[in-house]
This record gives C-alpha cells, structure tokens and sequence, in this order.
C-alpha cells in the first residue's frame, strides 16, 4: 500500500505568534514528511503569512495559506481545507498546539495497517502548559457511550479524505461543536473511528483564572455539545434528556425509563444470591440502557465495605486474566479521567449483577456451559461485541457481594484462550495499554491513594 500524503489543516484566530510559531516548529520537526500545510487565517493582520514563509523557506510549494474573508467559524475554515486539500489525508490540529515529531509517522503505519483503511484516527494526547507537558489522556478504543457524554477524543484527528467525501461537509451551524459533531455522525452511520494508544498530540492549555464569560463560555459549549448527543440518539428512536455536570467538561444522557415493566421478555436481569443492591430502581435504570439498539449488556458498580470500589467493569490483560476495573480506590475521590462514575463502555461487567437483551441472549445462545465464573461473561460480551452489539456499565448501580466466589476453573480459562486466544492476546481496547495492567489498574504514578 502506498504511503499516506497528509494535508495538515490549521484555522488561526486570535492567534498568539509565539505559541503558534510553536505549532509551526513542531510541523516542521516531522520525521515523516509526506505533507502539504494549510493554514486559514481569521486574523486582522499578514502577521501569519509572513511567519509561515520565514519558516518554510524550503518546501513553499507545500505551505498554502488562505486568507478568509468571512468569520464564520472553525467548520466553515475546515471545510475551506478540505476543499483545497492535495492529501488523501485530512489531519486537524489547534493552532497553538504541538505535534510529537513522530505523529504523522504513527499515522501512516495505522494508515498502513491494511488495504481497506477507511477510519477516523485519534490518538492519546497530554496538555502543555508553558514549557511541560502534564496530565497524559491515555483513551480507551472508540468508546461510543463516553463519547456521548463528553468529547473525550479531543479535537486532535485524522480524516481520509474518501471519508471526508462520504460524510459531508462539517456542520457550519455549530459554533463549538462542530468536530464531535462529526464524531458522532460517523459513529451513528456506523462508521469506524479508531485509536492510536501514543502521546502524539501536545494541547495547549490556558492556566488562567476563570472570568464569568469564560465559565458562560463553556457552559454554551457543554450544552451544544449535549444537544447534539440528545439529537443523535432520538433519529434512532431513543428517548433522552440531559444536563451538564457542574465541572462543565461533561454532561449527562439520562434514557427514558418509563418503558420498564418488571415482568417482560424484552430483557434478563441476572442476579447472584450473594449480592445486595445499595440504590433504587436499578433495573429501570439498567433498562433505560438497552433502550440503544446497539447495547446488549449493562452492568453495576460494585463496592466493598470502607467506601472502596470492588469493581467498575472489568478489563482483561493478553492472557485472558480478568482485573476489577478501580479495585480499592476510594469511591468519594476523583477516578482517572472521572471514569469510575461515568457510564461507558467496557470489555465486560461483573455478572453478579446486569440486564442483557433477551433478544441478543437469544442470538448467541446465551452462555457457553463449557465455560465457568467470569470466562462465561466473558465470553458472551465478546461474542455479542462480534455482531455489533456493546456492554455498559452504569456507575449508577451500585451493589456489594455478601460473599464473592464466581472464579473460573483452570479448565475454563484453557478453553476460553482456545476460543478468543487471538483477539484477547491483542489486549483489551476498552483499556489503554499504557496504564498499568493488574489489580493497580486505572494508576499513574502520584495518584492519590
């Protein structure tokens, strides 16, 4: 397969010279230079265009600089790039950012990864602020039920511009939105977004104090955003509201749980003897879920005694070993990226308590009695993810073992790993190679205990 031809696409407004003369810097520090620059320029002055000849002064036939005339957002700017772009590929990026000089290197082997590559590309990313680089946002593999509550990819991406011509334009009526917007319209036509686990993106992080325009600012963000989420999911007959959270850097999808009746065949709610429900209305709750055509198993938080977590989900290493997601960490302090109190989606749930879809219970069967304790979870969360379908864990649900005992037998793992061995052995997507795997899972180094 031939090599990818990147058209980098940068919309400058408001610029800072120096913090984009940063962003320039690390361009032109790529180690893979198959690209062409395209900067749109929003600002008063040719400040820009004079910056950007003085710093390529040797591939100017590849820097394309475009002075629009019209203010009308980052969509209209990123359309105008797509239009011009000479690449099959499309790569985003924020004006006063920094790219890793090894990105588009990265980009091009996952390009390369296959004949038929065809998928939006985002990678893992941490903040700059002034010279350091801090707080890594090590991401899950597309994780649909995160992304509607929050953009946790970030604005960082790559887009083949074959795709690009599929989707459309991006939506010029979004103010701030518009790149989730085309997150989300890829990821309702069911269309493949994929992740590169590597700190390739440097965001520029502003450490100002807060004016109350800037907390209105974000606060119009996170609601348009919502809206969209809100939009996306009632085009597929899903009943929802939401609210933004008080931190304004997520909201929350609340799905319709009048539709619950407590005797119907639509759903199977397993629980185990052992196990003690601490909140209200968890099956309503639990089935608000399955409401998503997509979902086929939710699942509970699971606590300890001394307000710790037993388990949020579970993630699986290489070897087929499930792990407690958050095990022993305090429930009242922050998770890594707030994840142990956002719903999203997992390898697997603790089977000690969750819903499934009778119909895709039906379809597959149900579980595999060759298989025993979590290997029959398992198990069937990776058979329903082959035909489409995803788990969820609800941080909502909140339940507690009496006693625990659901351990597979040497036998079961054996023929689990026969079964799954090549995909389980490529790691669990749900979880971030680059966090530690293990009973510490969901730690970096100088994390609060």
């Amino acid at each position: 397969m031939a090599d990818a031809y990147f058209t980098l696409v940068v919309w400058t407004i408001d610029t800072n010279m120096d913090q984009f003369k940063d962003m320039l810097e690390s361009i032109d520090q790529q180690e893979y230079r198959e690209f062409e620059l395209y900067i749109l320029d929003n600002n008063p002055s040719n400040a820009i265009e004079v910056t950007i000849k003085e710093f390529f002064p040797d591939i100017v036939d590849k820097v394309h600089y475009r002075r629009l005339k019209k203010k009308s957002g980052g969509a209209y700017a990123y359309n105008i790039g797509a239009h011009f772009a000479e690449g099959n590929y499309l790569v985003y990026l924020g004006q006063h950012d920094r790219l890793s000089a090894k990105t588009l290197g990265a980009l091009n082997e996952k390009i390369n990864s296959r004949e038929d590559f065809n998928s939006i590309i985002y990678t893992d990313s941490d903040e700059l602020i002034g010279l350091d680089r801090m707080n890594p946002h090590f991401k899950s593999d597309f994780n649909k039920e995160l992304l509607l509550q929050t953009n946790y990819i970030g604005d960082f991406f790559c887009l083949p511009v074959a795709l690009y011509k599929k989707l459309g334009e991006f939506n010029e009526k979004a103010k701030t939105a518009y790149i989730y917007e085309y997150y989300l319209r890829a990821a309702f036509k069911k269309e493949k977004i994929e992740h590169i686990p590597s700190l390739l993106y440097h965001k520029r992080i502003d450490n100002k104090i807060k004016t109350k325009e800037d907390r209105a600012a974000e606060r119009f963000y996170c609601n348009e955003h919502m809206a969209l989420a809100i939009s996306y999911l009632r085009k597929t007959g899903v009943i929802c509201r939401g609210r933004v959270d008080a931190n304004m850097k997520k909201w929350h999808i609340d799905y319709d749980e009048t539709a619950f009746r407590r005797f119907s065949g639509d759903y199977m709610f397993l629980r185990d003897e052992n196990v003690k429900l601490f909140t209200r209305n968890n099956a309503k709750r639990m089935y608000a879920y399955l409401s998503q055509p997509d979902v086929a198993v939710v699942g509970c938080r699971f606590i300890n005694r001394g307000f710790t977590l037993d388990n949020v989900g579970y993630i699986y290493g290489e070897d087929g070993a499930q792990y407690p997601a958050f095990h022993g960490q305090r429930i009242f302090r922050d998770s890594y990226e707030g994840l142990a109190s956002m719903p999203h989606d997992v390898a697997m749930v603790d089977s000690g308590c969750c819903m499934i879809d009778a119909k895709v219970y039906r379809m597959l069967r149900g579980f595999d009695p060759r298989l025993s304790g979590r290997d029959a979870m398992l198990d069937f969360c990776i058979r329903a993810r082959e035909r489409g379908f995803r788990t969820v864990v609800v941080p909502k649900c909140i339940a507690r073992y009496k006693n625990k005992d659901n351990i597979s037998t040497e036998e079961s793992h054996d023929f689990l790993m026969e079964k799954h061995g090549e995909l389980i052995e490529k790691g669990d997507g749900f979880y971030n190679k680059n966090l530690p795997v293990g009973m510490e899972n969901y730690r970096l180094p100088g994390m609060e205990e």
